[in-house]
């Protein structure tokens, strides 16, 4: 096959065995975990008595102001990632030119084949670091896309919020502990990798892109 003149074995940033549908289950349980700091921000917004429990229209209001705030964290986060990408990818750029530089000013009889391979994996590598920016950059909007998809489906939030408290109200009116709600928010990122286990058709796509 093709793929097989590419070499010998996948590499290690590159699993042949990821679907899409798995390696977006994994980002979004690993990316889109708030911190504790943003869940009593969100709580505090709307618990202006501290009561300690919200009613229910409340909750959906907490629910979207975590979104928010964990929205406007991964933007930041992923602007200082773009920018520090772009800064490694001009320095690598540099220093391609000036391993290339040595290694033309050299005679050969006195050019070693460490220097001369490590100039060519540089000029390699220069050549590959814009996609593996581009690359980059996209994982780091991940967290950002979902969030965002999360925040303007109102519907889906406000039935994720009517089951819990289906599941866990207490009193009267019927009211949510900030408890509750941050174990009901965390198992609904917990649940990801097996909403999007794979799906037919993926694992056979993935065995036949694996490089041989």
């Amino acid at each position: 096959r093709a793929a097989a003149a590419m070499g010998n074995g996948a590499s290690g940033a590159f699993d042949a065995s990821t679907t899409l549908s798995r390696g977006l289950g994994a980002c979004i349980h690993d990316l889109l975990r708030p911190t504790q700091e943003q869940l009593a921000q969100a709580w505090e917004a709307y618990d202006k008595h501290n009561t300690g429990a919200l009613t229910r229209d409340e909750v959906v209001g907490v629910f979207g102001e975590l979104v928010s705030l964990q929205i406007v964290a991964a933007q930041e986060a992923a602007g200082r990632r773009k920018m520090e990408t772009a800064r490694q990818q001009a320095l690598m750029e540099k220093e391609c030119r000036r391993r290339r530089s040595d290694v033309s000013a050299k005679a050969a009889e006195v050019l070693t084949r460490e220097e001369l391979d490590a100039a060519i994996i540089h000029s390699m590598s220069s050549k590959t670091g814009p996609v593996m920016a581009g690359m980059m950059a996209g994982y780091v909007e991940i967290p950002v896309t979902c969030l965002t998809a999360l925040k303007e489906d109102q519907a889906l939030i406000e039935a994720r919020v009517d089951l819990l408290f289906a599941q866990s109200a207490i009193g009267t009116p019927p009211r949510v502990t900030q408890q509750a709600f941050a174990s009901s928010y965390n198992a609904l990122l917990d649940s990801a990798p097996q909403a999007l286990s794979e799906r037919p058709g993926e694992a056979s796509a993935a065995s036949e892109c694996a490089v041989q």
